[in-house]
């Protein structure tokens, strides 16, 4: 997953967390984290100001297709939505 800047399209961070496709990513309320959902079942949490790795999410048996944080930033849903295998899981953001 690359963070780029949107003013010039010069690359800011790379990470290199999930071990297959990532399938969605969500900013933090207050910008300084963000967190990406992956074909690989997990949800990762990055600091969004110097890259750092902060915490794997592996409670999902299936791809992750849906990340949000909730707006004081505390929880994270994560959800799958593969038929017959489509849920959704809160949990704190780490």
């Amino acid at each position: 997953m690359q963070v780029w800047n949107a003013v010039d399209g010069t690359l800011v961070y790379t990470y290199g967390g999930h071990s297959q496709p990532v399938l969605a990513v969500a900013w933090s309320p207050d910008g300084t984290r963000i967190a990406s959902g992956s074909w690989d079942s997990t949800v990762q949490v990055w600091d969004a100001t110097n890259g750092e790795h902060i915490y794997v999410y592996t409670g999902h048996s299936h791809p992750v297709d849906a990340v949000a944080w909730s707006p004081d930033g505390i929880s994270i849903a994560s959800g799958t939505g593969f038929p017959a295998h489509g849920d959704v899981q809160v949990w704190g953001a780490g």
